[in-house]
């Protein structure tokens, strides 16, 4: 059986956004550990069998001369990435997907590259800063991956790729609703490649770290960069403006929070978007000050949106730069390869929660609509047709509105529950040993909900926006979250300081 473009096209996406995760996961993991290592080497406590009997003194130094070095490093390469990010998805725009991923991977195979040499060579621990730096400047690092992959996905998904309209508004909005629940779901299954790529990385990066120390680790490390020079080659271009060169294309877009689309036919068939549609940017001119005009032009709910990414960010997207020193101190005295198994078993299954409660959402809602779709054919006169059209169209209308606050209410469900596992981790210290661990396994009950949030704020976005923006758009997604995890790898860290 013939396999389609699009399905080898996310097959493509897949193994790339695998194999990039699990490499430069595999870096930060063994640079965080050779910190640790090289931090309690200089107090005299051996870093292969750490113990309660070591110098608790010595050991609270080294952590807390980890933490300035993880923090000094955390800001400074997420901070030179912020420019860098939007460059990137300037650059997407304009001269296509692939072209702008290859900047990206360039930047983090340098990066692994760096931080291999300093492995091997043993140098001193503050050269990663200048490692992070350079992934920081060439491409802006992993979020500027999820960003463009986001983008491509967003350009395959886009309702406007219909060539024809169909005989009714009803049948248009049907097809643009499917591609939007179609657009979530391949977000959340994006999202949860990466998480699966961050997973494996550290559970592996554990067990090698342990068994078979530093170098073999970064030599596994450095072998997952091999598929991407293949990966990009054989990947399609998606973007619009890249493909048709001289096209308009427009995406329906909202209102706030309520958009009505209206679907014009003129008498060559073409499809016009109604006067109130809202466009992103209407002049097609792609000069870095018509980009910034974009973004100071954008309503009020992408600066709503944008604001819940960013406070997300700050406590959900990552935590292993502080989780590692909390549960490698007392009173959990965690090893490498037990941090690594924990940190990966949870995420995994985090994500396949996060995908079954998805796939569930959008099956309900596809029900929902087909049932409605019987009961309007059940009728077969003129009368009956023009009051069920109008009725239909209200009933969409209402049914949108619906969408939007499922989605709206799963997000902010998620951030309740989220809050809940990150209080009772920040509790779990204050327990005997025995009792600590089995407080932290409880605590990754409710987390599953981390999967549901980015991935929906990225469809409400990449919903409302104007389809030749869609690398920008997901460029400015990449910042805000490159901003609140600044703040997260950068002060929870030093906070240890003050322990």
């Amino acid at each position: 059986m013939a396999v389609s473009g699009e399905a080898k096209l996310l097959v493509n996406f897949t193994i790339l956004a695998f194999s990039v995760f699990v490499s430069v996961y595999m870096s930060y993991f063994i640079s965080d550990q050779f910190i640790y290592y090289r931090c309690l080497s200089e107090e005299g406590i051996d870093y292969w069998s750490m113990n309660t009997n070591d110098s608790s003194a010595g050991r609270e130094r080294a952590q807390k001369k980890t933490a300035v070095i993880q923090s000094v490093k955390n800001f400074l390469g997420l901070g030179f990435g912020i420019l860098s990010t939007l460059f990137v998805g300037y650059m997407s725009d304009k001269r296509g997907r692939r072209f702008a991923l290859g900047i990206i991977l360039l930047g983090e195979a340098l990066k692994v590259l760096a931080v291999s040499v300093v492995v091997f060579f043993n140098l001193s621990p503050w050269v990663f800063v200048l490692c992070e730096i350079l992934e920081g400047i060439i491409g802006g690092g992993l979020l500027s991956v999820a960003a463009q992959l986001a983008a491509c996905i967003a350009d395959i998904t886009h309702s406007s790729k219909c060539v024809a309209v169909p005989g009714s508004n009803i049948d248009q909005m049907k097809y643009t609703r499917r591609m939007i629940k179609k657009r979530w779901l391949l977000f959340t299954l994006l999202d949860a490649v990466i998480t699966c790529g961050m997973a494996f990385a550290n559970v592996l990066s554990g067990f090698m770290i342990v068994h078979y120390r530093f170098y073999a680790t970064m030599l596994t490390c450095i072998s997952f960069l091999i598929p991407l020079p293949i990966n990009l080659c054989c990947m399609t271009e998606t973007s619009v403006q890249a493909v048709q060169v001289g096209v308009t294309v427009v995406e329906n877009s909202s209102n706030q929070l309520s958009d009505n689309i209206s679907i014009i036919t003129t008498e060559d068939n073409e499809p016009q978007t109604s006067q109130d549609s809202y466009s992103v940017q209407k002049n097609s001119n792609n000069g870095c000050r018509n980009k910034l005009r974009v973004i100071s032009n954008l309503p009020a709910t992408h600066f709503i949106l944008s604001i819940i990414i960013f406070l997300f960010s700050i406590c959900g997207v990552t935590d292993v730069p502080y989780l590692s020193l909390y549960l490698m101190s007392e009173p959990f005295l965690w090893n490498t390869q037990a941090l690594g198994l924990f940190v990966g078993l949870r995420d995994v299954s985090c994500t396949f929660a996060s995908v079954l409660c998805v796939t569930l959402v959008v099956r309900l809602q596809r029900n929902q609509f087909l049932q409605h779709r019987l009961d309007i054919n059940d009728k077969d006169t003129p009368e009956s047709v023009s009051v069920s059209f109008r009725s239909s169209t209200t009933f969409m209308d209402r049914l949108k509105s619906v969408d939007q606050i499922v989605l709206i209410l799963l997000v902010f469900f998620g951030l309740v529950i989220f809050c809940v596992h990150q209080i009772i981790m920040g509790l779990a210290f204050k327990f005997p040993m025995s009792t600590a661990n089995i407080v932290i396994y409880l605590a990754t009950i409710p987390r599953f909900t981390k999967g549901l949030q980015i991935p929906i704020l990225r469809t409400m976005l990449s919903k409302w926006t104007e389809v030749s923006k869609q690398g920008l758009i997901m460029s400015i997604i990449a910042v805000i979250e490159r901003l609140g995890i600044m703040i997260s790898a950068t002060v929870l860290p030093l906070y240890m300081l003050r322990q």
